[in-house]
């Protein structure tokens, strides 16, 4: 893959509804989520190689109008503990941070189970194992934010079913679809105003973790310090460009001198088949 291509992947953003957007009831605000563990988790046969890993996907989702936006969050892969035939447990203890002026009731993060195998190739294969969704929202003007600790239940299946007509109401997941019995997500969510010093280098919607590299935020040397816990501003100075050229290849000048060399080359090939069927016609 291209280092141009790996760019774009990384950095896709969707954006929100457009009808949710118009609905953003004020200024943005900073979040906190700290996924802790997985408790209960049934071990199949066939999951039980020691080198299985399991990963949580985070991604935001607008349940009135079933559109997920923003980019996917990862977490790091982590091994489970537990025998064979029993309930397994999978520690995390990973954080994620991001801020949004959407706080609403129907704004909802959509938290998926994956379990990672190796392949022959040393390539990873992804297998959803399970989702749930984390409601962040209150819809409340007095308690914007849904804060405080939690278990998240999770059910069997994909985030697509989410697609389901009939899947319009949260609410009704419960009757839809199976509930993984005795699997929950244990998570916390809080505030997180000490984002609002760099939320003009945070993109909205785009959830990061702590370790990951924000342009701007001053990064430490040690890889595993959460530096969003408590961010701090690179030293700002100001700088002046002048004559600036960007030069895109093919220019404009190039493109039309191949785009008439093809021409012509087709014309040339038009006219000779043109005089090779009259020859053939006479003859």
């Amino acid at each position: 893959m291209s280092d141009w291509k790996s760019a774009f992947l990384r950095n896709r953003v969707i954006p929100p509804h457009s009808q949710t957007a118009r609905q953003a009831p004020g200024s943005s605000q900073g979040l906190q989520l700290l996924f802790k563990q997985i408790d209960g988790l049934h071990l199949k046969q066939s999951e039980s190689s020691p080198s299985l890993q399991y990963q949580l996907r985070v991604t935001l989702f607008d349940s009135g109008h079933q559109h997920f936006f923003g980019r996917t969050w990862k977490s790091g892969s982590h091994s489970v503990s537990g025998v064979q035939g029993q309930s397994g447990r999978v520690l995390f203890n990973e954080v994620a941070y991001f801020h949004t002026s959407l706080c609403l009731s129907s704004v909802v993060a959509v938290v998926e189970l994956v379990t990672l195998s190796t392949r022959a190739d040393s390539s990873q294969d992804a297998l959803g194992s399970g989702f749930g969704l984390l409601q962040l929202f209150t819809g409340r003007a007095d308690t914007g934010i849904s804060q405080g600790e939690g278990r998240l239940t999770l059910f069997s299946g994909t985030p697509r079913a989410l697609f389901h007509p009939m899947l319009k109401d949260p609410l009704q997941l419960n009757a839809v679809l199976s509930v993984m019995e005795g699997c929950q997500l244990l998570y916390s969510i809080q505030p997180h105003p000490a984002l609002t010093p760099i939320m003009h280098l945070l993109p909205p919607n785009i959830l990061v973790s702590g370790h990951d590299s924000v342009p701007g935020v001053l990064s430490s040397a040690d890889t595993g310090t959460d530096v969003l816990r408590k961010p701090r501003l690179l030293k700002s100075f100001s700088c002046v460009l002048e004559g600036l050229r960007v030069a895109l290849f093919p220019s404009v000048e190039v493109f039309e001198s191949d785009l008439l060399q093809l021409l012509n080359r087709d014309c040339q090939n038009t006219s000779s088949l043109v005089g090779v069927a009259e020859d053939y016609v006479i003859t």
